[in-house]
């Protein structure tokens, strides 16, 4: 029998309910963006970026609020196998071995960085709170994971792990909404650094602590 984890199981009942209405907002915003939004790599207005994070926000809130917390879920975890297995797999290699002419650049980066890696961090957090993880942990994987994407290491890494010249300026349009424009790549490095401590800030919060305090629930043992 599967009970429902502690910081959902409260004095106030509508801690009960967090997760289903984080999953339909979540959905929801999903949704507008996917419909309302380009599908560009370009950052056209800074409204954009906030919807997507936002949208993502509330589908982690959704996972980490789940209330049927059991290694008997496992199976859940098969939803996500089969989305990127029958579609977004299929789709991003298609890029690859059908648009030669790389026609479809936008749609690639869109693919790939705004569906594939979030999809991945959703589904390690699911996996972690299905077994039994505390909200507020799932909840700082996931802000790591985004953190860690967003940070400029990947852009960074790009040039290292790829057989490129290692170029004087980075074009990253996320680095671009706080630098102003392009940076060197050095100061991509620095700007990739600089994230350290915030996500070491992040993970070391008492995020479960303050759940159980909003939420009126009992601590976890």
């Amino acid at each position: 029998m599967n009970h429902p984890d502690p910081p959902l199981d409260t004095r106030r009942p509508w801690a009960a309910h967090i997760w289903w209405i984080a999953l339909a907002a979540g959905a929801a915003g999903f949704a507008f963006v996917w419909l309302a939004t380009p599908h560009t790599r370009d950052i056209e207005a800074a409204w954009q970026l906030a919807a997507k994070l936002l949208a993502f926000a509330c589908l982690c809130c959704a996972i980490a609020f789940f209330p049927w917390v059991s290694p008997r879920l496992h199976w859940l975890l098969y939803v996500p196998f089969v989305v990127l297995t029958g579609y977004l797999v299929p789709r991003i290699s298609w890029f690859y071995y059908g648009d030669g002419a790389r026609a479809h650049g936008d749609s690639f980066y869109t693919h790939l960085y705004l569906l594939l890696y979030p999809g991945i961090v959703l589904s390690v957090a699911a996996a972690y709170r299905i077994g039994g993880g505390s909200p507020g942990r799932c909840l700082k994987i996931m802000a790591t994971g985004v953190l860690i994407v967003f940070s400029g290491f990947l852009d960074v890494m790009w040039q290292v792990v790829n057989p490129v010249t290692i170029p004087e300026t980075i074009d990253a349009p996320h680095i671009n909404l706080f630098t102003g424009g392009p940076i060197s790549f050095g100061a991509a490095i620095w700007f990739t650094l600089a994230h350290v401590p915030i996500i070491a800030g992040i993970n070391l919060l008492p995020l479960d602590r303050w759940i159980e305090r909003l939420t009126g629930a009992a601590p976890r043992r």
